[in-house]
């Protein structure tokens, strides 16, 4: 009884010294990757889900990113500085003529990627991410335009 009493005390301690930890310390991250947060549009229209990837331009921290859902950025994170975005997205599209593997499969439907190039492949977004700076909102367009400030410069 005495070991069990023992352990459970300092299962207790240990938790103790991580709270007071955690409040001295603050709740930020050690790690230099900050929380992004913004909206995804395109033609006017939220993106409802893809993926956007934030890549240091100096190459020199870590490389971050996060998911898009209902045209909002989500699990955000990036490491702060110049950075390179892509953005993608895909729709689901019906197959026109499914072969009977894929009918027996239930297979009726491709996701196809239907941002231009410009948002990913060729991305030409660009942008400065600090503690500050962090919240941003992706207007994208068919013609592959860059919008306002997002060019880096």
């Amino acid at each position: 009884m005495t070991m069990m009493t023992n352990n459970l005390g300092s299962a207790w301690a240990g938790i103790g010294i991580a709270a007071v930890c955690v409040a001295v310390i603050g709740c930020g991250r050690s790690d230099g990757m900050v929380t992004v947060t913004g909206t995804v549009t395109y033609n006017g229209v939220p993106v409802e889900n893809g993926s956007i990837s934030f890549t240091p331009v100096d190459g020199k921290s870590a490389a971050g990113g996060g998911t898009i859902e209902e045209g909002k950025i989500v699990r955000g994170q990036s490491s702060q500085g110049m950075i390179a975005v892509q953005i993608y997205a895909t729709k689901e599209v019906v197959k026109k003529n499914p072969t009977a593997e894929e009918i027996e499969r239930n297979i009726l439907s491709d996701h196809v990627p239907y941002l231009p190039a410009p948002y990913n492949q060729q991305s030409k977004l660009r942008l400065t991410i600090s503690d500050t700076e962090r919240h941003f909102d992706f207007d994208l367009n068919d013609k592959g335009e860059i919008p306002v400030g997002m060019t880096g410069n």
